[in-house]
Protein backbone atom coordinates (compact mmCIF):
# COMPACT_ATOMS: atom_id res chain seq x y z
CA UNK A 1 0.00 0.00 0.00
CA UNK A 2 1.25 3.32 -0.91
CA UNK A 3 1.60 6.25 1.68
CA UNK A 4 -0.69 8.52 0.45
CA UNK A 5 -3.20 5.68 -0.05
CA UNK A 6 -2.43 4.74 4.04
CA UNK A 7 -3.01 8.27 4.65
CA UNK A 8 -6.51 8.63 3.38
CA UNK A 9 -7.25 5.09 4.98
CA UNK A 10 -6.43 7.04 8.33
CA UNK A 11 -8.65 10.53 6.87
CA UNK A 12 -11.19 7.72 6.62
CA UNK A 13 -10.56 6.78 10.61
CA UNK A 14 -11.12 10.04 11.53
CA UNK A 15 -14.59 10.22 9.53
CA UNK A 16 -15.50 6.99 11.49
CA UNK A 17 -14.10 8.20 14.79
CA UNK A 18 -17.32 8.21 16.68
CA UNK A 19 -17.51 4.63 16.68
CA UNK A 20 -14.16 3.44 17.45
CA UNK A 21 -12.10 3.52 20.72
CA UNK A 22 -9.46 6.06 21.44
CA UNK A 23 -8.47 8.94 23.71
CA UNK A 24 -11.60 11.40 24.02
CA UNK A 25 -8.72 14.05 23.28
CA UNK A 26 -7.03 12.53 20.92
CA UNK A 27 -6.37 14.92 17.90
CA UNK A 28 -4.13 15.20 15.00
CA UNK A 29 -0.79 16.99 14.84
CA UNK A 30 -1.59 18.23 11.43
CA UNK A 31 -3.04 21.94 10.85
CA UNK A 32 -2.31 22.25 15.02
CA UNK A 33 -0.46 24.61 16.78
CA UNK A 34 2.16 21.43 17.26
CA UNK A 35 2.21 21.14 13.59
CA UNK A 36 5.87 21.35 11.39
CA UNK A 37 5.98 21.52 8.12
CA UNK A 38 8.56 19.32 5.91
CA UNK A 39 10.85 21.71 3.83
CA UNK A 40 10.00 21.67 0.30
CA UNK A 41 12.19 19.06 -1.56
CA UNK A 42 12.08 16.68 1.24
CA UNK A 43 10.49 13.16 1.56
CA UNK A 44 9.55 12.28 4.98
CA UNK A 45 6.93 10.04 4.77
CA UNK A 46 7.40 8.79 8.31
CA UNK A 47 6.61 12.07 9.39
CA UNK A 48 3.96 12.61 6.73
CA UNK A 49 1.82 9.39 8.36
CA UNK A 50 2.50 10.37 12.27
CA UNK A 51 0.93 14.07 12.07
CA UNK A 52 -2.29 12.86 10.67
CA UNK A 53 -2.22 10.13 13.61
CA UNK A 54 -4.63 10.63 16.91
CA UNK A 55 -2.03 12.52 19.60
CA UNK A 56 -2.15 13.30 23.24
CA UNK A 57 -0.88 16.02 25.66
CA UNK A 58 1.00 13.88 28.56
CA UNK A 59 2.63 15.79 31.17
CA UNK A 60 5.95 15.65 31.21
CA UNK A 61 6.51 14.06 27.57
CA UNK A 62 4.43 16.45 25.27
CA UNK A 63 3.03 15.45 22.34
CA UNK A 64 2.59 11.77 21.80
CA UNK A 65 0.83 10.05 18.81
CA UNK A 66 -1.27 6.90 19.66
CA UNK A 67 0.13 4.36 17.59
CA UNK A 68 -2.04 1.73 19.28
CA UNK A 69 -5.60 3.51 18.73
CA UNK A 70 -8.17 1.11 17.65
CA UNK A 71 -8.87 0.64 13.87
CA UNK A 72 -5.95 2.55 12.51
CA UNK A 73 -4.69 1.30 9.19
CA UNK A 74 -1.31 1.74 10.33
CA UNK A 75 -0.11 1.75 13.34
CA UNK A 76 3.60 2.32 15.69
CA UNK A 77 4.67 -1.53 14.66
CA UNK A 78 4.10 -1.19 11.53
CA UNK A 79 6.00 2.37 11.44
CA UNK A 80 8.87 1.54 13.75
CA UNK A 81 9.91 -1.16 11.53
CA UNK A 82 9.12 0.23 8.27
CA UNK A 83 10.84 3.55 9.66
CA UNK A 84 12.59 4.22 12.46
CA UNK A 85 12.12 3.42 16.04
CA UNK A 86 12.29 7.11 16.59
CA UNK A 87 10.08 9.53 14.69
CA UNK A 88 12.36 12.56 12.77
CA UNK A 89 10.33 15.55 12.81
CA UNK A 90 11.51 18.47 10.64
CA UNK A 91 11.94 20.31 13.59
CA UNK A 92 14.37 17.17 15.23
CA UNK A 93 16.47 17.47 11.58
CA UNK A 94 16.64 21.13 11.73
CA UNK A 95 18.47 21.10 15.36
CA UNK A 96 20.35 19.11 14.29
CA UNK A 97 21.73 20.86 11.58
CA UNK A 98 22.20 23.25 14.05
CA UNK A 99 24.16 21.07 16.35
CA UNK A 100 26.31 19.75 13.86
CA UNK A 101 27.32 22.80 12.17
CA UNK A 102 28.49 21.46 9.61
CA UNK A 103 29.94 18.70 10.70
CA UNK A 104 29.60 15.01 8.93
CA UNK A 105 27.32 12.18 10.94
CA UNK A 106 28.10 8.37 11.64
CA UNK A 107 25.53 6.65 12.91
CA UNK A 108 25.81 3.08 14.53
CA UNK A 109 23.03 0.73 14.71
CA UNK A 110 21.44 2.73 12.08
CA UNK A 111 18.67 -0.23 10.96
CA UNK A 112 16.92 1.02 7.82
CA UNK A 113 19.26 4.42 7.40
CA UNK A 114 16.14 6.49 7.65
CA UNK A 115 17.60 8.76 10.19
CA UNK A 116 20.27 9.09 7.82
CA UNK A 117 18.63 9.23 4.77
CA UNK A 118 16.74 12.35 6.67
CA UNK A 119 19.96 13.93 7.43
CA UNK A 120 20.93 13.60 4.21
CA UNK A 121 18.01 15.19 2.72
CA UNK A 122 19.22 18.60 4.82
CA UNK A 123 22.63 18.47 3.75
CA UNK A 124 24.68 16.71 6.11
CA UNK A 125 27.38 14.76 5.23
CA UNK A 126 25.74 11.45 6.79
CA UNK A 127 27.33 7.58 6.97
CA UNK A 128 25.15 4.88 7.96
CA UNK A 129 26.20 1.31 9.61
CA UNK A 130 24.32 -1.78 10.10
CA UNK A 131 25.96 -5.10 10.79
CA UNK A 132 22.91 -6.57 9.87
CA UNK A 133 21.73 -7.15 6.50
CA UNK A 134 18.18 -5.81 5.02
CA UNK A 135 17.20 -8.59 4.40
CA UNK A 136 17.95 -10.80 8.13
CA UNK A 137 17.44 -7.90 10.44
CA UNK A 138 14.65 -8.62 12.47
CA UNK A 139 14.30 -4.66 13.59
CA UNK A 140 13.72 -3.79 9.77
CA UNK A 141 10.84 -4.56 7.00
CA UNK A 142 13.68 -4.79 4.73
CA UNK A 143 13.55 -1.38 3.01
CA UNK A 144 17.06 0.78 3.38
CA UNK A 145 16.44 4.51 2.86
CA UNK A 146 20.36 5.31 2.39
CA UNK A 147 23.19 3.56 1.50
CA UNK A 148 23.98 1.06 4.62
CA UNK A 149 27.85 -0.08 5.45
CA UNK A 150 28.44 -3.93 6.72
CA UNK A 151 30.10 -3.25 10.44
CA UNK A 152 29.68 -2.80 14.04
CA UNK A 153 30.38 -0.53 17.01
CA UNK A 154 34.01 -0.72 16.04
CA UNK A 155 33.27 1.45 13.12
CA UNK A 156 32.80 4.15 15.26
CA UNK A 157 36.20 4.65 15.81
CA UNK A 158 36.87 5.19 11.90
CA UNK A 159 35.33 8.81 12.01
CA UNK A 160 36.45 10.74 15.12
CA UNK A 161 35.98 13.65 12.76
CA UNK A 162 31.95 12.97 12.58
CA UNK A 163 29.37 13.32 15.34
CA UNK A 164 27.82 9.78 16.77
CA UNK A 165 24.37 9.53 16.38
CA UNK A 166 22.78 6.51 18.43
CA UNK A 167 19.31 6.16 17.82
CA UNK A 168 16.96 3.34 20.12
CA UNK A 169 20.11 0.97 20.73
CA UNK A 170 18.31 -2.15 21.60
CA UNK A 171 17.86 -2.83 25.55
CA UNK A 172 20.49 -4.99 27.13
CA UNK A 173 22.49 -5.19 24.11
CA UNK A 174 26.50 -4.28 24.54
CA UNK A 175 26.47 -2.54 21.31
CA UNK A 176 25.88 1.07 21.98
CA UNK A 177 28.36 1.13 24.58
CA UNK A 178 30.66 -0.53 22.39
CA UNK A 179 30.35 2.13 20.03
CA UNK A 180 30.63 4.72 22.38
CA UNK A 181 33.97 3.41 23.93
CA UNK A 182 35.45 2.82 20.05
CA UNK A 183 34.20 6.83 19.52
CA UNK A 184 37.28 8.90 20.11
CA UNK A 185 35.42 12.00 18.82
CA UNK A 186 33.34 14.76 21.11
CA UNK A 187 30.03 14.77 19.77
CA UNK A 188 27.62 12.52 20.54
CA UNK A 189 23.45 12.80 19.57
CA UNK A 190 21.55 10.19 21.30
CA UNK A 191 18.04 9.55 20.61
CA UNK A 192 16.29 6.87 23.41
CA UNK A 193 15.28 6.65 26.79
CA UNK A 194 17.82 6.83 30.02
CA UNK A 195 18.89 4.70 32.54
CA UNK A 196 16.36 1.91 33.46
CA UNK A 197 14.69 2.25 30.30
CA UNK A 198 14.28 0.15 27.40
CA UNK A 199 17.50 1.20 25.37
CA UNK A 200 21.09 0.03 25.86
CA UNK A 201 22.81 -1.09 28.59
CA UNK A 202 24.09 -0.29 31.87
CA UNK A 203 27.92 0.30 30.58
CA UNK A 204 26.71 2.96 27.83
CA UNK A 205 24.75 4.57 30.90
CA UNK A 206 27.39 4.66 32.82
CA UNK A 207 30.04 5.79 30.58
CA UNK A 208 27.53 8.25 29.31
CA UNK A 209 27.68 9.78 32.76
CA UNK A 210 31.02 9.61 33.52
CA UNK A 211 32.91 11.24 30.32
CA UNK A 212 29.76 13.11 28.64
CA UNK A 213 28.04 16.40 29.36
CA UNK A 214 24.39 17.12 28.07
CA UNK A 215 24.22 20.67 25.88
CA UNK A 216 20.95 20.39 24.22
CA UNK A 217 18.30 18.57 23.01
CA UNK A 218 15.60 18.80 20.64
CA UNK A 219 12.35 20.67 21.75
CA UNK A 220 10.85 19.47 18.65
CA UNK A 221 11.15 15.89 19.24
CA UNK A 222 7.88 13.74 18.81
CA UNK A 223 7.52 10.64 20.82
CA UNK A 224 5.06 7.57 20.91
CA UNK A 225 2.77 7.10 23.17
CA UNK A 226 3.86 4.76 25.94
CA UNK A 227 7.43 4.69 24.40
CA UNK A 228 8.55 8.25 25.54
CA UNK A 229 12.01 9.54 24.69
CA UNK A 230 14.31 12.37 24.33
CA UNK A 231 17.09 13.19 21.46
CA UNK A 232 20.24 15.27 22.77
CA UNK A 233 23.35 15.95 23.00
CA UNK A 234 26.49 15.69 24.49
CA UNK A 235 30.11 17.18 24.75
CA UNK A 236 32.54 15.06 26.02
CA UNK A 237 34.18 16.43 28.72
CA UNK A 238 37.83 15.46 28.22
CA UNK A 239 39.31 15.45 25.11
CA UNK A 240 42.09 12.98 24.17
CA UNK A 241 45.17 13.26 21.91
CA UNK A 242 42.99 11.02 19.16
CA UNK A 243 39.58 13.98 19.31
CA UNK A 244 39.31 15.96 16.22
CA UNK A 245 38.58 19.34 18.46
CA UNK A 246 36.91 22.71 16.02
CA UNK A 247 38.83 25.50 18.69
CA UNK A 248 36.93 27.79 16.93
CA UNK A 249 33.37 26.01 17.07
CA UNK A 250 30.72 28.15 19.44
CA UNK A 251 29.29 26.60 22.12
CA UNK A 252 25.97 24.77 21.41
CA UNK A 253 22.85 25.65 23.28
Amino acid sequence: MTVSAELAEIHQWWAQRSGLAGPATAFRIAGSAYDQVTPAGVDNPYWEIVRQLPSVREAGQGICPDGFARGLPVGHHLLTKRYSWAIPSPGDIAWLTQILNGRGLVEIGAGSGYWVWQAEQAGIDAIAYEPVSSSANTYTDGTEYSAVRRDGPAAARHHPDRALLLCWPSQGDPWASDALHAYTGDLLIYIGQGAGGRCADDDFFRLLAREWTPIGSSIHHITWRHTHSTMTAYRRRERNAATVVDADRPTIR
